[in-house]
Protein backbone atom coordinates (compact mmCIF):
# COMPACT_ATOMS: atom_id res chain seq x y z
CA UNK A 1 0.00 0.00 0.00
CA UNK A 2 1.28 3.41 -0.92
CA UNK A 3 2.18 5.84 1.85
CA UNK A 4 1.10 8.76 -0.29
CA UNK A 5 -2.20 10.39 0.62
CA UNK A 6 -5.27 9.37 -1.34
CA UNK A 7 -5.61 12.99 -2.48
CA UNK A 8 -2.12 12.81 -4.04
CA UNK A 9 -3.13 9.74 -6.06
CA UNK A 10 -6.33 11.46 -7.17
CA UNK A 11 -4.45 14.63 -8.10
CA UNK A 12 -2.01 12.53 -10.12
CA UNK A 13 -4.93 11.00 -12.02
CA UNK A 14 -6.49 14.44 -12.55
CA UNK A 15 -3.21 15.57 -14.08
CA UNK A 16 -3.36 12.64 -16.50
CA UNK A 17 -7.01 13.26 -17.39
CA UNK A 18 -6.33 16.90 -18.22
CA UNK A 19 -3.06 16.39 -20.09
CA UNK A 20 -1.79 13.27 -21.87
CA UNK A 21 -4.93 11.16 -21.24
CA UNK A 22 -7.34 13.94 -22.15
CA UNK A 23 -9.25 12.65 -25.14
CA UNK A 24 -10.32 16.16 -26.09
CA UNK A 25 -6.74 17.41 -26.05
CA UNK A 26 -5.48 14.40 -27.99
CA UNK A 27 -8.00 14.74 -30.82
CA UNK A 28 -7.56 18.51 -31.09
CA UNK A 29 -3.76 18.42 -30.81
CA UNK A 30 -3.63 15.76 -33.54
CA UNK A 31 -6.04 17.82 -35.66
CA UNK A 32 -8.51 14.92 -35.80
CA UNK A 33 -11.44 17.26 -35.17
CA UNK A 34 -12.06 20.97 -35.16
CA UNK A 35 -15.55 20.59 -33.68
CA UNK A 36 -16.00 23.74 -31.54
CA UNK A 37 -17.42 21.84 -28.54
CA UNK A 38 -14.34 19.62 -28.40
CA UNK A 39 -11.92 22.51 -28.98
CA UNK A 40 -13.51 24.42 -26.08
CA UNK A 41 -13.30 21.34 -23.85
CA UNK A 42 -9.60 20.97 -24.69
CA UNK A 43 -9.00 24.58 -23.65
CA UNK A 44 -10.83 23.86 -20.39
CA UNK A 45 -8.61 20.84 -19.78
CA UNK A 46 -5.47 22.95 -20.31
CA UNK A 47 -6.68 25.48 -17.73
CA UNK A 48 -7.66 22.80 -15.22
CA UNK A 49 -4.30 21.05 -15.68
CA UNK A 50 -2.64 24.27 -14.50
CA UNK A 51 -4.89 24.33 -11.42
CA UNK A 52 -4.01 20.72 -10.63
CA UNK A 53 -0.28 21.40 -10.83
CA UNK A 54 -0.69 24.58 -8.78
CA UNK A 55 -2.55 22.74 -6.01
CA UNK A 56 0.11 20.04 -5.92
CA UNK A 57 2.80 22.70 -5.70
CA UNK A 58 0.94 24.39 -2.79
CA UNK A 59 0.91 21.07 -0.96
CA UNK A 60 4.58 20.42 -1.65
CA UNK A 61 3.70 17.35 -3.68
CA UNK A 62 5.71 16.30 -6.70
CA UNK A 63 3.38 14.78 -9.28
CA UNK A 64 4.95 12.31 -11.68
CA UNK A 65 4.97 13.09 -15.36
CA UNK A 66 2.30 10.86 -16.86
CA UNK A 67 3.20 8.48 -19.63
CA UNK A 68 1.78 9.55 -22.97
CA UNK A 69 -1.46 7.66 -23.53
CA UNK A 70 -1.51 5.67 -26.71
CA UNK A 71 -4.57 6.50 -28.77
CA UNK A 72 -3.39 4.13 -31.47
CA UNK A 73 -6.64 3.81 -33.37
CA UNK A 74 -7.53 7.48 -33.38
CA UNK A 75 -5.80 8.16 -36.68
CA UNK A 76 -7.65 5.29 -38.38
CA UNK A 77 -11.21 6.44 -37.73
CA UNK A 78 -13.07 8.60 -40.23
CA UNK A 79 -15.10 10.26 -37.47
CA UNK A 80 -13.58 10.41 -33.99
CA UNK A 81 -16.63 11.90 -32.25
CA UNK A 82 -18.36 8.58 -31.42
CA UNK A 83 -15.21 7.38 -29.67
CA UNK A 84 -14.76 10.74 -27.96
CA UNK A 85 -18.31 10.43 -26.63
CA UNK A 86 -17.65 6.98 -25.15
CA UNK A 87 -14.40 8.05 -23.52
CA UNK A 88 -15.92 11.25 -22.11
CA UNK A 89 -18.71 9.13 -20.58
CA UNK A 90 -16.13 6.80 -19.02
CA UNK A 91 -14.15 9.76 -17.67
CA UNK A 92 -17.28 11.20 -16.03
CA UNK A 93 -17.95 7.87 -14.32
CA UNK A 94 -14.38 7.68 -13.00
CA UNK A 95 -14.45 11.31 -11.83
CA UNK A 96 -17.71 10.76 -9.97
CA UNK A 97 -16.13 7.90 -8.05
CA UNK A 98 -13.02 9.97 -7.38
CA UNK A 99 -15.02 12.92 -6.04
CA UNK A 100 -17.00 10.65 -3.72
CA UNK A 101 -13.97 8.89 -2.30
CA UNK A 102 -11.23 11.49 -2.05
CA UNK A 103 -10.19 12.70 1.38
CA UNK A 104 -9.52 16.29 0.32
CA UNK A 105 -12.07 19.03 -0.42
CA UNK A 106 -9.92 20.92 -2.93
CA UNK A 107 -9.17 17.76 -4.89
CA UNK A 108 -12.89 16.87 -4.73
CA UNK A 109 -13.70 20.30 -6.13
CA UNK A 110 -11.31 19.82 -9.06
CA UNK A 111 -12.69 16.33 -9.74
CA UNK A 112 -16.25 17.67 -9.66
CA UNK A 113 -15.30 20.53 -11.95
CA UNK A 114 -13.80 18.16 -14.52
CA UNK A 115 -16.75 15.79 -14.14
CA UNK A 116 -19.12 18.70 -14.79
CA UNK A 117 -17.10 19.69 -17.84
CA UNK A 118 -17.20 16.12 -19.17
CA UNK A 119 -20.95 15.76 -18.55
CA UNK A 120 -21.59 19.13 -20.22
CA UNK A 121 -19.58 18.08 -23.25
CA UNK A 122 -21.36 14.73 -23.36
CA UNK A 123 -24.81 16.37 -23.27
CA UNK A 124 -23.78 18.89 -25.93
CA UNK A 125 -22.37 16.23 -28.24
CA UNK A 126 -25.44 14.05 -27.82
CA UNK A 127 -27.73 17.02 -28.51
CA UNK A 128 -25.83 18.02 -31.64
CA UNK A 129 -25.13 14.46 -32.81
CA UNK A 130 -27.88 12.18 -31.42
CA UNK A 131 -26.45 9.15 -33.20
CA UNK A 132 -23.37 9.39 -30.95
CA UNK A 133 -25.39 8.86 -27.77
CA UNK A 134 -23.87 6.35 -25.36
CA UNK A 135 -26.20 3.32 -25.13
CA UNK A 136 -27.83 3.00 -21.73
CA UNK A 137 -26.39 6.29 -20.48
CA UNK A 138 -29.70 8.07 -20.07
Amino acid sequence: MSKRPLAWRHLTRLKELTSVASIVRVVTDRHLTSQPLVVAAAAGDRALAEEVVSLARERGWQLPEPEPYQWGLMGEEADVLPRVTRIVDRDAFELDDMARHTDDEEVRSLANQLRGDRLGLLRSLEAEFPAYSVPGAK
